[in-house]
């Protein structure tokens, strides 16, 4: 049911989406200049602070890009909820902490999963798997562009899979958290902690995640050069930093109306796909609120039911004393 329900919540949140994503995009990439030329510009000092530099900034990036990649799914979700009729906490500056926190979170869950898989693969190295398949594994920031790239060009590893789907099942997992976080409550109404709705619906979630893998993997072939730009996580980590890299390096480059109009269509489609899976978080947690609704007024019709029972034994017993 939220599969299918998704498909014209997601159009709902799409144009609303756009309207905020120009002002949001600017801040990102203000942060990502930020990180990139402050990088540079501590590595260039002394040697001291080279080497800190060369130790911290590499975990810093990290950490920002996951934190970029998981703020727009917070706007997305809470879009979603509203549009379902559900009422959200408006604070922008809670969305970024929110966004900050459960970004690190994936990232370090990310890097235990990746360390395992690798850890895996040298052990299997004895058998099929060589080592330059065992390091073919590339940051799974956006598992869904990833997997849908490799699926499309062919260029999918045992270990690059594996890599994918489990970063996927992770944010399959968090999903329904970042609906509680967004709508700033549980779908029962109470006080909650921010991992409340943790791996709620994650069959469907999943499923949902994999089906916009599918969607992708069969656009790749027809978006020519512009396939880079499918995948709004993608977009705004990566293509950012290539676009900051770009501007001030002043490189030439052939760029054609076609191309142009290319890369539109391609930004679009990652747009709407990313609604898709804020409009399958929104769901989920209206799918739990409504469970919850039901389970109170059940309690309540039980209450009552024995309060009634309680009632009716009173007045037959009374009625026999009075005889």
């Amino acid at each position: 049911m939220i599969l299918l329900r998704s498909f014209p919540l997601s159009l709902s949140i799409f144009w609303r989406f756009l309207l905020v994503l120009p002002l949001w995009t600017a801040f990102y990439l203000v942060i990502t200049v930020f990180s990139v030329f402050g990088s540079l510009m501590l590595i260039g000092s002394n040697l001291f602070v080279t080497l800190l530099a060369m130790i911290v900034i590499p975990f810093a990036i990290t950490a920002i890009v996951y934190i970029i990649s998981m703020h727009p799914y917070l706007i997305g979700i809470r879009i979603g909820l509203r549009v379902l009729g559900f009422r959200t906490d408006p604070s922008q500056k809670r969305l970024l902490i929110g966004a900050t926190g459960y970004g690190l979170l994936e990232a370090i869950v990310a890097f235990i999963f990746t360390s395992i898989l690798f850890a895996g693969s040298l052990i299997l190295l004895r058998s099929e798997v060589g080592l330059l398949t065992a390091l073919q594994v590339d940051p799974t920031v956006d598992p869904i562009a990833t997997l849908s790239r490799e699926l499309a060009f062919g260029a999918i590893t045992v270990l690059s899979f594996l890599s994918a789907v489990a970063v996927m099942a992770l944010r399959a997992a968090i999903l329904p958290a970042l609906a509680n976080f967004a709508a700033g409550r549980s779908p029962n109404g109470v006080s909650y902690s921010s991992i409340d709705g943790f791996g709620s619906n994650l069959i469907t979630m999943m499923a949902l995640l994999l089906m916009i893998t599918g969607i992708s993997a069969v656009i790749i072939p027809f978006a020519g050069d512009a396939f880079g730009y499918l995948g709004l996580t993608n977009v705004l980590t990566n293509e950012l930093g290539d676009i900051v890299l770009f501007v001030f390096d002043d490189k030439d480059v052939s760029f054609t109306m076609l191309h142009a109009f290319m890369v539109a269509a391609a930004i679009l489609v990652s747009i709407w796909l990313f609604c898709l899976q804020c409009a399958g978080a929104a769901l989920s947690y209206a799918s739990r609120a409504a469970q919850s609704a039901a389970s109170r007024n059940a309690a309540v019709e039980a209450q009552h039911a024995r309060s009634e029972d309680i009632g009716a034994l009173l007045r037959s017993r009374m009625q026999k004393h009075q005889k």
